[in-house]
């Protein structure tokens, strides 16, 4: 039992010098720093709110649209009529416009260079391959909404 007791002694005593630290030349160095902050006033923090968005951005491009959209190479055609119309009605949602208060100015086919449609959004994965599809910009109010689709229908809006 007395044996126990002094390995185990000894034990602690070598587990606490191993935990004291010493400079190559033996003498003891500066402890490390201390894990737990200290308080420096006695208030409480408190948070402040961030500002609510009230008014939803309204797409808009500078009237001197590129010619050629980023990431993407044109070619000769135009959007199907049927996504026009759909990509008209979706403006006359957001807008709030008659169809008619609705001006094409741009509508051709191209070839992006993923799935991006040439408008990738910051978190998004996208496709690595050629997508053809449509550029589609589209002018009410004084607002341009430039609309990117596949040749398959879908579009979407680029911000």
């Amino acid at each position: 039992m007395k044996l126990v007791r002094a390995v185990l002694s000894l034990a602690v005593l070598l587990m606490l010098g191993a935990c004291t630290a010493t400079s190559p030349d033996g003498s003891a160095s500066d402890p490390e720093p201390s894990i737990t902050p200290t308080p420096t006033s006695s208030a409480v923090p408190t948070l402040t709110p961030l500002p609510t968005a009230t008014v939803k951005p309204t797409p808009t491009l500078v009237p001197g649209v590129p010619t050629l959209p980023p990431g993407g190479m044109l070619s000769d055609g135009e959007a199907p009529a049927s996504l026009l119309a759909e990509i008209k009605a979706d403006v006359v949602e957001r807008a709030g416009v008659e169809e008619s208060a609705i001006t094409v100015v741009r509508s051709q086919a191209v070839t992006w260079s993923d799935g991006s449609l040439g408008c990738p959004q910051p978190g998004m994965n996208y496709t690595q391959a050629l997508v053809d599809g449509y550029w589609v910009v589209l002018e009410a109010d004084g607002v341009f909404y430039d609309y990117r689709a596949t040749a398959r229908g879908s579009f979407t809006l680029c911000s």
